[in-house]
């Protein structure tokens, strides 16, 4: 196990990474900055950065397609935006950076549990469906620091988890003494990402059936039990995360109803923080059942 200076070493390199230019800050900046306006974030935006902001635009907003910066500001909203613009200035700079890492299974898992994800906060009626993608898109930068700028500890952790057969966490944790998870919600931090978000990112690949007490948001919850579902299953080369949804709409309707049904039940006697996590295990219960009739499950 890596020893607490090490581990503290590690959070300072973190903290320290040359990630962004001055110009990105300035973008930064201006969406943090209430007077300002769409037009100035726009003028400024690289045609790499702008690619990839509306490829990852169109995944989350997938059936209202959206064709330039302009319509995407308009459609998410500020707030929406910095945490796109965000995501796709971390993955332009981390793809340019990256050897020996497939990156595009990196970014299909992330659309398929920002699926799982959505799929789950429709049933459960979650106030925040948007913020829900942003953390499955996010909620594994942390895996790309690590095999950017920690390359010989990347190949120990992968050599670690292949001889003992346990989970990347695991791996993480002896070689590094941090996980991935907490790794990204220290990188999002820099980045004035809301702290539920960055908590959802910190704790997604943990066991822990309850959080800290200081957390009660739906989104850590949704979002860990959207990564547990995906990593169920192999991705499929033929299905895309839209077609997925669509695949189940059935066990979404049903979901809802069981859900009202569940909530008029219980909330009399309990209040709603207690039966949570509760109704998100029923409605994991009824997603993965479903989604074995549709996906291959992983050989383990």
């Amino acid at each position: 196990m890596v020893g607490k200076h090490t581990m503290e070493k590690i959070v300072e390199k973190v903290h320290n990474l040359p990630l962004i230019d001055s110009a990105v800050v300035k973008i930064i900046s201006l969406l943090n900055n209430p007077d300002s306006n769409f037009e100035q974030i726009v003028e400024r935006l690289s045609p790499d950065i702008t690619a990839r902001f509306l490829n990852i635009a169109n995944t989350a907003y997938y059936g209202r397609e959206v064709r330039s910066i302009r319509f995407a500001v308009k459609l998410l909203g500020y707030s929406k935006m910095k945490d796109i613009l965000i995501t796709s200035i971390l993955m332009d700079h981390f793809t340019k950076r990256l050897q020996g890492f497939n990156f595009d299974r990196f970014m299909k898992q992330a659309q398929f549990c920002a699926a799982v994800a959505g799929i789950l906060g429709e049933i459960l009626d979650c106030n925040r469906p948007d913020d829900l993608f942003t953390v499955a898109s996010l909620q594994n930068i942390g895996k790309l620091v690590i095999a950017v700028y920690f390359k010989d500890e990347h190949r120990q952790i992968v050599a670690f988890k292949k001889k003992h057969g346990c989970s990347t966490r695991e791996a993480e944790l002896n070689v590094l003494g941090i996980s991935h998870g907490e790794i990204g919600a220290l990188l999002l931090g820099r980045f004035r990402i809301p702290k539920d978000i960055c908590d959802a990112v910190k704790f997604h690949d943990t066991s822990n059936e309850v959080f800290p007490g200081d957390i009660d948001s739906q989104l850590p919850y949704i979002a860990r039990e959207a990564s547990r579902i995906v990593g169920r299953f192999s991705l499929p080369e033929d299905i895309k995360p839209p077609e997925l949804i669509s695949l189940l709409q059935q066990t979404i309707a049903s979901g809802k109803i069981m859900y009202r049904q569940q909530v008029r039940e219980a909330i009399r006697s309990q209040g709603y923080v207690e039966i949570f996590p509760k109704l998100l295990a029923h409605a994991a219960q009824l997603v993965n059942q479903d989604l074995k009739q549709h996906l291959p499950e992983r050989h383990q």
